[in-house]
């Protein structure tokens, strides 16, 4: 039995795991914004965000996913539709848009990684039982 201390802390480690991962995930997607600008200018602030909400989603769950959509936006929105404080015209529909986007991609993301992880157990409890089968004949 597991004790309510070592899960309280088992989750809080989870959690803790999520942020740094939405952190790197965020910042990764930035470094490549970045990266891009000289080429695209103002276009597509988001879509490397799509992408990173996507991994997260199917490694760390829809907490992960969540942060990132969150981070992703306001980085998006602060270093790219609004730089030095001044927005453009429809930078807040923009970053709606985006918010709007990203929500069915990280639902499709976790739900995938939910069939997965089902998958995977049926699989693994049918070679164990196989594998029982051989020890027994």
């Amino acid at each position: 039995m597991v004790s309510p201390a070592k899960k309280l802390s088992s989750r809080i480690l989870s959690l803790l795991l999520s942020g740094v991962v939405a952190a790197a995930l965020v910042g990764a997607a930035t470094a490549g914004r970045i990266a891009l600008s000289p080429h695209i200018g103002d276009l597509s602030p988001f879509m490397l965000y799509i992408a990173a909400v996507l991994i997260a989603g199917l490694v760390r769950g829809a907490f992960c996913g969540a942060l990132v959509m969150l981070g992703g936006g306001i980085a998006g929105f602060v270093l790219f539709l609004a730089p030095y404080g001044l927005t453009h015209k429809g930078s807040i529909l923009s970053l709606m848009l985006f918010w709007g986007v990203a929500t069915p991609v990280l639902a499709t993301a976790n739900e995938l990684r939910v069939q997965l992880s089902d998958a995977m157990a049926r699989l693994t409890a049918a070679l164990d039982r196989k594998g029982q089968n051989k020890i027994i004949s």
